[in-house]
């Protein structure tokens, strides 16, 4: 329904989503025959991690915020609260809203972000 919409011009679509990079990549995806089993040993980690939370609009536009370390709610908020700057500078603009498509890490939903969220729709 969102991809109809958007292609309607009725909003503007955005996904967003964490990665991180380390010196050592942790062998934690693999494939395994079915009925057997694979021993992971994780490596010593060498230096930190490096995150990133990522917004992409397909074929217009990549933004992202970088830190060392992970991301908490206080790291998260920062990030969409510029995000929601730049969605009312839209909206304002076009009459278009933007919607933030994302999964359901802790950080997404704690108590302080959820506070957040009405202020979030009235900037559209």
């Amino acid at each position: 329904m969102l991809k109809q919409w958007e292609a309607e011009g009725l909003v503007r679509l955005v996904y967003f989503d964490e990665s991180g990079f380390e010196k050592s990549t942790p062998l934690t995806y693999s494939y395994v025959r079915q009925g057997q089993q694979h021993r992971i040993v994780k490596p010593h980690r060498c230096g930190r991690r490096i995150s990133l939370l990522g917004f992409w609009q397909p074929g217009r536009r990549f933004e992202y915020g970088m830190v060392v370390g992970g991301f908490n709610s206080d790291r998260y908020l920062s990030l969409m609260l510029w995000q929601a700057e730049r969605a009312n500078t839209h909206w304002q603009a076009t009459g278009q809203i933007t919607v933030i498509v994302q999964d359901g890490a802790s950080f997404h939903c704690s108590k302080i972000v959820q506070a957040c969220w009405q202020q979030w729709q009235e900037m559209g």
